[in-house]
């Protein structure tokens, strides 16, 4: 055998080279690399889902670095011209012999540009010696990981309630702070979010500052490093820092970290030492606004929590309608709405019961489920027959979420088993008062474990983000690599570990359009808090308090029916909070907003240039337009919880802040002509921010679709010929996916009709069979087959698709019945069951899961069977990468066993390489969207819980 010839270049300047061949986008190779007039570059790929402006006719979008606005080409972004100088740096490495050690290979890029040689055969040959895309993202992350980590253990926390229900109240006393005071005048009209750090011991909670934390790890890391050589860890260069901040011994440094400890924890960090562990337990709690218009754009900042604590007044009837109220100032004001205490307790359960698990690296412990625990305020003002009766209530208006919520409500086992409300006064002294507080923590530490996420940071990304200056709501993106750079991390280090807060804190980073850091996401709730108001708030004082000088009523009219110019956020008081730094000004709020569909902008519209449809009212309580009657039976969208054990598994409520983003999303597709009917003809249309109305067009004739949300489910209604409802559908359900994937909820949703036997009952004819029409009542024994045309016509395409042989052979889609099938396929093509984890990443399984079933299993038979079992039965949405079928099996064994993936294809007959829709992130993306696990309204697997129920093969 012939020896490897070493590289002819030094290893660290190898390291500088492939720096130069990484895309500051996709953090990977450059793979066709463009150069924008700024000279800038990036893969064409990541050019092409670069979010667009549009001025007149013209498209423009900013570079992401420089944010210079340049103008597509309309040719595409493929007229860009190509980096050569990128091209022959690539070439020179590729030529260049393989290091000894083999941590260099051929660059992930060349991978990308073989994957169109029709050879194979050469194509598996370089995979097996490139690096994968994983292993290159994750590059940083391990090497910081080594010199030592945190183990923090965390717990998203929604205060959630009606306004006046005592959320800051219950919030005070679970942290044992004093109640407030009557002259208090703190406005929690809009998310006040806090971290809070739990003493697992003493079960103690306590709201912590980011300096305090950073004195905690300096003494923390002070004490570790004991273990380690005293002089080793404390040689500094004594040039480098001032007399003062060089201390001889550890005694000296602690007594200095109130002064100096970010100086402390970076000379320790400096001297990279070894395997460090460090332990921590956090809250990020989240004080919620009670509006709901507000609470529909929650999602979207605050994400799902993994516990909600609902207060609910005792001293109030939970059914009566009561008057909403906005806060600001400490005073409260009339919103012109009415709500009751249950429709608030359905709407803060409905989120978190399709949350998803957030897929990121260094899980090493994943949380179960949401869980819910409710909290009875105003105890003191309630006997316990008043208690009894609230419990009753409760549990009654529950009946429909008893299977859901009967596992994820946390009970009060000091009342009796049966109890769901702690009652408690939030307004309690003393004794009384801690009293409460520890039977709730206790509660939550007992039986609430399982909604806490662990997860393995690096302790330098750890102490980076605690570095943030402690006043500042925004930083620049200037300052954050600033603070990234003093602790020894490159420009693309320090993105990719924003880029990692932003999933696991409170912390908000959109580098697609901003050049600033958002700590925490209240600067833009508190702007959007303050808008919506206006809708609703008439009372002076109220509005002298948003605005700094008065707005004219047309203005305000225009918005109360979704209207709106960029100007109105120049006459509001908080502009001064979110446009504090010069990079995030009124034009990049105003992109912010377009890029998370929160607006969207109209053309050759009087009343406004963006339309915005959380400014809209409800349409419960309004009056209801008039419209028009088709033969088109409804369309409901159903969510399901699939975890549930029951038979059939039960319906879940409509995840909030879904709905308005769905329409959004609608709006801004490009497949039709989709716009807003005229405001003219209010009394044909809905126009609510719940219920919606717009104008599709096919064949140059305008029809109308009608959205509603029942909070139940949605209903899609449409006014035209029924050949045009399927291509309805597909739009619809594609556009549900990509918010699903946005917000991190699961694809949890399926298609039904109301009942067709008796339509007096509140049941559903969900689909079960798209391809034979079959319907399966939620409360009928039997299924039966959905014969009228204007139920069938929502799926008539898809019957004409599934009679091609050729689309059936390719997606045939597995089951959970087809395990052993499956596994003596992959025996005998000769695929080794040691590859069980590389098979389960490529068929989209979660690094959590796959660490799991390693756990759970010792033999290697098991975790490859328990690991196709997960496939099969359609864990961790893996429909986003093309789902349970022949075709990604085969596409995904190719890449570690082409012969067993040959053998695979002959015996099922599947073409080499077939491809599968959405089955890699980098394909199908389209320029203004983000690719999503929708199936886009094709034909849907349901899990075999519900296929079993209903006797459905």
């Amino acid at each position: 055998m012939a020896t490897r010839q070493s590289s002819p270049f030094p290893p660290d300047l190898m390291f500088k080279l492939e720096d130069q061949l990484t895309c500051p986008v996709c953090l990977d190779h450059y793979f066709n690399p463009k150069t924008l007039p700024c000279l800038h570059s990036f893969c064409q790929q990541c050019i092409e889902v670069l979010p667009l402006d549009k001025k007149n006719e013209t498209y423009y979008l900013s570079c992401p670095i420089c944010r210079h606005h340049t103008e597509l080409p309309k040719e595409g972004v493929g007229a860009f011209p190509v980096a050569f100088h990128l091209n022959n740096l690539k070439e020179i490495i590729m030529q260049a012999p393989d290091r000894t050690d083999g941590s260099h290979r051929f660059p992930h890029s060349l991978v990308a540009e073989c994957m169109y040689n029709s050879d194979q055969r050469i194509v598996s040959a370089l995979r097996q010696e490139m690096p994968t895309v994983a292993a290159n993202k994750q590059g940083a992350l391990t090497m910081w990981m080594e010199e030592g980590s945190v183990d923090l253990t965390i717990t998203r926390v929604n205060m959630l309630g009606a306004p006046g229900s005592g959320k800051t109240c219950a919030q005070l006393l679970l942290l044992d702070e004093d109640p407030p005071t009557e002259d208090d005048a703190d406005s929690t009209s809009i998310s006040y979010p806090i971290r809070v750090a739990v003493d697992d011991e003493s079960m103690k909670w306590d709201q912590i500052t980011r300096d305090k934390l950073l004195g905690g790890l300096a003494a923390d890391l002070i004490k570790a490093s004991k273990k380690q050589s005293v002089a080793e860890v404390l040689s500094v260069d004594t040039h480098q820092l001032s007399p003062s901040k060089v201390s001889v011994s550890s005694k000296s440094r602690k007594d200095e970290v109130d002064y100096h400890v970010e100086e402390v924890v970076q000379e320790i960090l400096a001297t990279k030492p070894v395997g460090i562990q460090l332990k921590g337990h956090w809250l990020y709690i989240i004080d919620l606004c009670g509006q709901p218009a507000y609470q529909e754009l929650l999602p979207l900042f605050t994400r799902a929590a993994s516990l909600n604590i609902i207060t609910l007044d005792l001293s109030r009837p939970f059914d009566e309608k009561f008057e909403m109220k906005y806060k600001i100032d400490g005073r409260y004001f009339p919103c012109c709405s009415k709500s009751t205490q249950l429709a608030s307790f359905q709407s803060s359960v409905s989120t978190s019961a399709n949350f998803n698990s957030l897929d990121i690296p260094s899980v090493t412990k994943e949380h179960g489920h949401s869980m819910h625990l409710v909290l009875g305020t105003h105890y003191d003002k309630v006997d316990e027959t008043t208690l009894h009766e609230c419990e009753d209530s409760l549990k009654t208006s529950m009946s429909s979420l008893q299977p859901y919520l009967r596992d994820r409500i946390i009970c009060n086992s000091t009342k009796s088993q049966e109890s769901i409300i702690f009652p408690v006064n939030t307004m309690a002294e003393s004794e009384e008062r801690a009293k409460y507080g520890e039977e709730i923590r206790q509660a939550i530490w007992l039986y609430g474990s399982g909604a806490s996420l662990t997860i393995k940071i690096p302790i330098r990304w750890f102490a980076f983000e605690l570095s943030f200056p402690e006043k500042k709501r925004i930083i620049s993106i200037k300052e954050a690599l600033s603070i990234g750079e003093r602790y020894g991390m490159k420009e693309e280090e320090t993105m990719q570990t924003l880029l990692y807060f932003h999933d696991v804190s409170l912390m908000l980073y959109y580098p697609e359009v901003t050049d600033v850091v958002f700590v925490d996401p209240k600067p833009i709730l508190n702007i959007l808090s303050h808008l919506l108001a206006l809708t609703y708030v008439n009372d002076g004082s109220a509005l002298k308090s948003i605005l700094l000088e008065p707005l004219d009523q047309i203005v305000i009219n225009h918005l109360k029916d979704g209207f709106f110019n960029e100007e109105i956020f120049t006459h509001l008081k908080c502009k001064s909070e979110i446009f504090c730094q010069p990079e995030f000004q009124l034009i990049d709020l105003i992109s912010l907003l377009l890029h998370l569909y929160i607006i969207t902008k109209v053309e050759d519209n009087t009343k406004g240039n963006y339309f915005i449809p959380y400014a809209l009212s409800s349409y419960q309580g309004s009056a209801i337009p008039t419209v028009e009657v088709s033969n088109v039976q409804p369309l409901l969208i159903v969510w399901i919880d699939y975890e549930s054990c029951e038979s059939p598994p039960p319906p879940v409520p409509v995840p909030q802040g879904l709905f308005p983003l769905a329409i959004m999303h609608l709006l801004n597709q490009k497949e039709f002509e989709i716009k807003l009917p005229s405001s003219r003809s209010n009394h044909h249309y809905f126009r609510f921010r719940d219920a919606m109305s717009i104008k599709i067009t096919f064949n140059e004739i305008p029809y109308t679709l009608h959205l509603i949300n029942r909070y139940t489910h949605i209903e899609v209604s449409f006014n035209g010929p029924q050949k045009h409802c399927p291509n309805i559908r597909k739009l619809v359900m594609k556009a549900i996916g990509k918010v699903s994937d946005n917000l991190h909820m699961e694809h949890n949703y399926i298609n039904a009709f109301a009942c067709i036997k008796d339509q007096e009952k509140k049941c559903y004819c969900i689909v079960v069979n798209e391809e034979q029409f079959i319907v399966n009542c939620t409360e009928c024994p039997k299924p039966y087959p959905m014969t009228e045309d204007k139920c069938k016509c929502w799926f008539e395409c898809v019957t004409a698709e599934i009679n091609d042989p050729l689309i059936t052979t390719f997606n045939h889609r597995l089951t959970i019945k087809d395990l052993n099938e499956v596994l003596n396929d992959l025996k005998s093509g000769g695929f080794s069951d040691e590859s069980y984890f590389g098979l389960g990443l490529e068929l989209g399984l979660h690094h959590g899961t796959l660490n799991n079933i390693k756990s759970n299993n010792t033999k290697c038979e098991d975790q490859l069977r328990e690991c196709i079992s997960k496939w099969l039965m359609r864990s961790d949405d893996v429909d986003k990468r093309g789902g349970a079928n022949w075709t990604m099996l085969c596409n995904a064994v190719e890449k570690m066993n082409r012969a067993a993936a040959d053998y695979i294809r002959a015996r099922h007959n599947i073409l080499t390489s077939q491809p599968i829709e959405q089955s890699s992130p980098q394909n199908h993306v389209e320029p203004d969207t983000q690719t999503t696990g929708s199936d886009e309204g094709a034909r849907r697997r349901y899990p075999l819980s519900f296929c079993k129920f209903y006797n459905y093969n």
